[in-house]
């Protein structure tokens, strides 16, 4: 089955329309359409807070009080960081069709806010869920005010980006778009889409596991052609998976629940013909037993997919992993190479349990111990936990944690893979620079690693009370360096909640 993007713009289209906004001698606006985000030569993309004025920064919700402070819940515009750590807002095309002065003002200040972003591969980011915001809107006079009240107060959606063009595409529930993250959770960080949200050769497959009216179950493929995104519905409408665990060869491991049944069974299924299949054991295999019921699961390790089972062997009990070969002219796929085996198991027999890692080896935690399996080293270490790294698996994105060490003069880089935690001296030297106009008092210690920013985060006020962002990065060309955030067209301060890296 497949559908294009238009049918969902189409649809809130003709929602828009039927709420068009009129008013004596401003015109009317039918429908908007969000066409392109301008990125052209920006390497980095910031949500932010746009004001220090708390009552007009847009979409704030009330949640808390602590310290004298005001919690807010924000959806927040876009904006590009360059490379002196200034902000400065993103910008949109927009389709506004409707006549008058109020089309206008529509196109030339609506734009997008939102509570994240996520990068889908090389190719893609997602924008995730957003709202219409007009700046100033309270300031508005009468019709205007109703006019783009009426509009800002009537949308909510999720966009894919192309990166290389700004290219906007609206994502609905309908084609694809999870809900919740296999742990029934709302999506908060990027880790969060691994095994939910993939991108194969720059196709995005998304499996939607929620029955909801917002969403139809299954996976999905998303693919580019250029003016629209075609949506393919992947397997039918009796069965659902609960986790996607990719391989660039062109299958797909799936934990697959069918209609009424309870339980899970594995099974694999192939892109191009969508023929989905159990994985086989040839009678020639000199290592598994014959004959025997075995329990597999799949594992994807950098985009290649291994099948892991477990039995009680001469040896003892043990966990083996098994490279998967493909007889793609058949849709067949049978245990190949005894790649290594581990007496610890990894759990994927849990709901929802992650499978999926994009680094060169896959890592889980037990009892105090690390357990990473190599595929190119064909082994599987099992060590005490180093010094720095933290017992909680939860602590870890992407098999890593980052630690701040005490008095704020190193942090820890505690990969799974490695055998010791690398420690990064922090470079103050860009915020010294600034010092000397924050007031000192308001310069807070930082908070645990943040991964919705790749960073450590800490805010300050300047002199003339701005707020300012103090971030310092575990990744990428400035990894280590303390640096100061600030608004570059405004006079009122930034502070950063969401950093996105797109080089």
């Amino acid at each position: 089955m497949k559908r294009s993007f238009l049918y969902a713009l189409a649809a809130i289209v003709v929602a828009l329309g039927m709420t068009s906004c009129e008013g004596g001698g401003g015109g009317k606006v039918h429908n908007i359409e969000f066409k392109r985000m301008h990125l052209d030569g920006v390497t980095a993309l910031a949500l932010a807070s746009d004001g220090s004025d708390e009552q007009k920064a847009p979409r704030r919700v009330h949640t808390a009080e602590g310290d004298g402070e005001i919690t807010y819940e924000t959806h927040q515009p876009v904006y590009s960081v360059s490379e002196d750590g200034t902000l400065v807002e993103i910008t949109y095309t927009i389709e506004a069709r409707g006549n008058g002065e109020v089309v206008d003002m529509v196109k030339a200040k609506m734009r997008l806010v939102m509570e994240n972003i996520f990068t889908i591969g090389d190719e893609w980011l997602w924008l995730y869920n957003c709202y219409y915001d007009f700046p100033d809107l309270e300031d508005l006079k009468e019709p205007y005010y109703s006019m783009i009240k009426e509009i800002v107060d009537n949308f909510y959606g999720n966009f894919l980006v192309r990166k290389r063009d700004g290219a906007l595409f609206y994502w609905d529930g309908r084609d694809g778009r999870p809900l919740y993250t296999n742990q029934g959770v709302l999506f908060y960080q990027q880790s969060d889409l691994n095994s939910v949200v993939e991108c194969i050769k720059g196709e995005i497959y998304s499996n939607c596991w929620q029955q909801s009216h917002l969403a139809a179950p299954g996976l999905y493929r998303l693919k580019d052609q250029g003016n629209e995104l075609a949506v393919t519905r992947m397997h039918n409408e009796t069965l659902f998976s609960t986790s996607i665990t990719p391989d660039d060869r062109g299958i797909i491991g799936l934990d697959i629940f069918y209609e009424g049944t309870n339980g899970s069974s594995p099974g694999i299924l192939f892109v191009n013909n969508l023929n989905i299949t159990s994985i086989e054991v040839r009678e020639n295999n000199p290592v598994l037993p014959s004959g025997q019921n075995l329990n597999w699961a799949f594992i994807s390790v950098n985009n290649t997919l291994y099948a892991v089972t477990d039995f009680n062997s001469e040896e003892g009990w043990f966990t083996y992993f098994y490279t998967v070969d493909i007889d793609e002219a058949q849709s067949r796929v049978f245990a190949g190479e005894l790649v290594a085996k581990s007496q610890d198991k990894p759990d994927l027999s849990t709901f929802g349990v992650c499978r999926v890692s994009h680094k060169e080896t896959f890592s889980w935690l037990n009892n105090g111990y690390k357990h990473t399996f190599d595929p190119q080293a064909k082994k599987v270490t099992s060590t005490v936990l180093p010094e720095h790294y933290p017992s909680d698996y939860y602590e870890y994105y992407n098999d890593v944690a980052y630690v701040m060490g005490s008095g704020e003069r190193a942090f820890y880089i505690c990969d799974m893979a490695a055998d010791r935690a690398e420690e990064v001296t922090i470079d103050w030297s860009e915020f010294d620079a600034f010092k000397s106009k924050l007031a000192p008092s308001t310069i807070k210690a930082f908070d645990a690693y943040n991964p919705r920013t790749q960073s450590f985060v800490k805010t300050a006020l300047t002199l003339d009370g701005q707020k300012v962002t103090i971030m310092v990065d575990v990744a990428g060309d400035n990894k280590g360096k303390a640096r100061v955030y600030r608004a570059g067209d405004t006079t009122a301060g930034q502070v950063i909640s969401v950093m996105v890296r797109l080089n």
